[in-house]
């Protein structure tokens, strides 16, 4: 039985090793069929990019060797000679910045320049030729010895491609993997500037600009744009997971997951594993359902159901937006914890770093293009493309329900909201406004609690404490109930607990409102409008209604308790 080629991403060393390989050289006729000089394929992390940027390399590399033996038992052998004539045909330059991705752009900048003298180290033989002379032959050595200045790395891929022409009489292919990881952690650390001039110059001497280039093949997680470096590139063909091209190379398709379960005998289980790695849409018109792959390699391998993607790093931006953007994002999380959907989101293919964090779009879009949404529904409009989105799978599911309970452990700390939610569930209302009166004094802003945002921010702030209970309860928000839309409920599974409504209210300034006054409101708000005929109406005899009311920083809270 084939072992799976778990941290193996070089294609010949998976064939030469007789690791199990889903066959995905198909790819490679797709890519020949490809009119594009420049094609970017942008897909989540661990979906497969290196590993197919390799079998890449070792199809269209000329080399000393014969390498057809590799793909004669793949699809793309069975394609006829307009394709397998392609094999071993082009000189190939590859590079990979996927280890790029330290906190300080010198150190990264260093880590380029190391990635770019490493494959001219690897064509290092073309200085034993004629094919390069007096100052191209000079920078060719510098960069060869790691000692070129940064103008030089820059026009680098625009030499070497020189060079290669020149000495095999045919363009070379191009193929960058994993171009975007360090701006990446450019935007996270600050020093975007720096990255993204670097990489526009890099890009357009080495794609745009470069007369031998046969073809260049890009991946990455997103299309960097618009600041940025694909604006001057008019010969660039993007594929993103909401496009028909490539949407099945990168991860597996579900006829793919049976047949290797099928291989290892454990397909008795693809409905449990279907749930935990299954879930994304790939593709617009005709979109497939794709399993990740990385969680699948690693579930055959260990035996057990668990968060293998989303445990593995590259978590860091989507923590940020989510923990740092406004109150809405996290109602939203909230929302989409509990199986619901973000609806009509205007999706921005095109990812501007400087503009994530300045609107729910770009933070929605930068979540789907990174796997951590899926589209259940897409409406093609004028202006865009609309999209209904969810969380795929239970992995990240999971990955997003503990990154908001971390997010209260670190703004929290002491243990004490174990305590105000043990508290508020009992009954215990005088504890339960002890302490969070406590923790909106001591730990929110107030720029949190501008009042524009406040009633949001409070709603927020108490749904994404309830996480801690969602085994035992459900949360529910904004749902109709009587005659009004309360603001949260609490249902046990156990109906002989308790129930819990909670109504906030903000003291208006303009109307010169007491917060006495909006507690009061709160609470007649919810007897008025009959909030507790959904708890009722599912069994739910003991229910505390509880009236939030803030003004600022000043918080009261209020209680009727109905016991029937």
């Amino acid at each position: 039985m084939k072992r799976q080629p778990i941290g193996v991403d070089d294609f010949k060393e998976i064939v030469e090793n007789n690791l199990y390989f889903v066959d995905k050289s198909l790819l490679i006729k797709e890519i020949i069929d490809d009119s594009s000089k420049v094609v970017l394929i942008a897909r989540p992390r661990r979906f497969g990019k290196t590993l197919n940027m390799s079998l890449l390399r070792y199809y269209f590399e000329k080399t000393e060797e014969d390498t057809s033996y590799l793909f004669k038992e793949y699809k793309i052998w069975q394609q006829g000679n307009a394709y397998t004539g392609e094999q071993g045909k082009y000189p190939v330059i590859t590079l990979t910045f996927k280890n790029v991705k330290m906190s300080d752009w010198s150190i990264n900048l260093s880590l380029i320049k190391s990635a770019i003298s490493s494959e001219f180290i690897r064509h290092s033989y073309i200085l034993k030729s004629n094919a390069i002379e007096g100052h191209d032959k000079e920078t060719f050595e510098k960069i060869y010895n790691g000692k070129g200045e940064t103008g030089a790395y820059i026009n680098s891929l625009e030499l070497l491609s020189k060079a290669l022409y020149n000495y095999h009489k045919q363009k070379p292919y191009i193929l960058l993997d994993e171009y975007d990881t360090f701006l990446n952690e450019a935007y996270i650390h600050g020093h975007w500037v720096e990255a993204i001039e670097f990489m526009k110059a890099f890009m357009n001497s080495g794609f745009k600009n470069n007369l031998y280039l046969q073809k260049g093949v890009l991946t990455g997680i997103f299309r960097v744009a618009k600041e940025s470096i694909f604006s001057d590139m008019n010969n660039l063909n993007v594929s993103t997971i909401l496009s028909d091209s490539y949407s099945e190379y990168f991860g597996f398709t579900h006829e793919e997951v049976e047949e290797v379960l099928k291989y290892y005998k454990i397909e008795e289980n693809i409905g449990k594993v279907a749930e935990w790695y299954d879930g994304y849409l790939f593709g617009k018109k005709k979109q497939k359902v794709i399993y990740n792959p990385w969680s699948i390699i690693m579930y055959i391998n260990k035996g057990h159901l668990e968060p293998y993607w989303i445990n593995t790093s590259g978590n860091a931006i989507i923590r940020k937006l989510a923990t740092e953007g406004d109150s809405n994002i996290q109602l939203s999380i909230k929302d989409i914890i509990e199986g619901g959907t973000i609806d009509n989101v205007k999706i921005d293919e095109n990812i501007v770093y400087s503009q994530i964090d300045k609107s729910d779009k770009n933070i929605w879009s930068f979540m789907l293009m990174s796997g951590y949404l899926k589209p259940v529904k897409l409406d093609l409009k004028e202006d865009g493309v609309y999209c209904t989105l969810k969380v795929p799978n239970k992995e990240v599911h999971y990955f997003f329900r503990n990154m908001m309970q971390d997010w209260f452990d670190e703004t929290i700390k002491g243990g004490s909201v174990e305590q105000m939610l043990k508290s508020l569930l009992t009954g215990d209302i005088d504890t339960f406004y002890e302490i969070f009166a406590y923790t909106v004094m001591n730990v929110f802003s107030y720029n949190d609690l501008a009042e524009e945002r406040s009633e949001s921010f409070y709603h927020a702030f108490v749904l994404g404490m309830l996480v801690y209970i969602d085994k035992e309860y459900d949360i529910k928000s904004n749902r109709e109930s009587g005659f009004g839309r309360y603001d949260v409920i609490i249902v046990p599974k156990d109906k002989s607990k308790k129930g819990v409504i909670i109504e906030f209210k903000r003291a208006s300034t303009l109307k010169n409102e007491t917060i006495d006054q909006a507690l009061d409101m709160a609470l007649k708000q919810i007897e008025e409008k009959k909030y507790d005929c959904e708890l009722k109406a599912l069994g739910i005899k003991d229910i505390i209604k509880v009236g939030i009311a803030f003004k600022g920083k000043e918080v009261k809270i209020a209680t009727i308790k109905n016991k029937e």
